[in-house]
């Protein structure tokens, strides 16, 4: 019964990807001029305001793969009460975190400009999934660790992209503060993409799903 069930909750895993893949590709050939990969960030895609034609692909997918990771996150929680008791703990926070990504594709499906009407709303919610996410993959991973080469490598793919994250955008303060906010000029401007928010951005979105798979593929230690 419970490989029967782990292998349901990887068909929900594949699925989840599956919806936010296909959604970014058809968000992202309707995008007005061509989506920029390394310069645009991951709302743009799916913006009703920057992406009148195909933001609500990459919305649509994006809530509807992140709902479809709600198994996963059930899994790990049904198996964190056979095992550590702060596992318990992180495997809450990593449904509070998939639970705050519905709702940032939802928003981005069906409100057009939701910062318009309540200040940094969606950077709030957004910076709520990713930083639930990532803190209770991190956690669980490293509860669930002992010495393997796997949870180590599931561990590196939390913290490097969201450790390039913020070293890259304190170095963008000290030297190219005047900036503003990254686009696609900072492309014919020459900018460097490794101080592109945007690129670091996708890349952490990548390693998350990565992250989880490589945790669904770890056994939960037992109390």
């Amino acid at each position: 019964m419970s490989r029967e069930r782990t292998q349901k909750t990887w068909a929900w895993y594949w699925l989840s990807v599956l919806f936010v893949v296909a959604g970014g590709y058809l968000g992202a050939r309707a995008y007005p001029g061509g989506f920029d990969w390394a310069y645009e960030v991951m709302s743009a895609l799916a913006s009703q305001k920057h992406n009148p034609e195909g933001g609500h692909w990459f919305a649509g997918g994006l809530a509807l793969g992140m709902a479809c990771l709600f198994p996963v996150g059930f899994l790990f929680l049904r198996e964190s009460k056979e095992g550590k008791r702060r596992e318990v703990w992180f495997s809450r926070v990593i449904l509070g975190g998939i639970f705050f990504g519905v709702l940032v594709g939802l928003e981005r499906l069906f409100v057009y400009h939701i910062s318009d009407v309540v200040h940094k709303a969606h950077e709030i919610l957004a910076l709520f999934c990713f930083l639930s996410l990532f803190i209770g993959i991190l956690g669980l991973t490293l509860s669930r660790t002992g010495r393997s080469n796997l949870s180590r490598w599931s561990a590196l793919w939390v913290v490097l992209p969201l450790m390039a994250i913020g070293l890259s955008q304190l170095a963008l303060y000290f030297d190219q503060r005047d900036l503003g906010w990254v686009d696609t000029e900072w492309r014919t401007m020459g900018i460097p993409v490794w101080y592109s928010f945007a690129f670091w951005q996708w890349l952490a979105a990548v390693s998350l799903w990565i992250s989880l798979g490589l945790l669904l593929r770890q056994k939960p230690q037992r109390a």
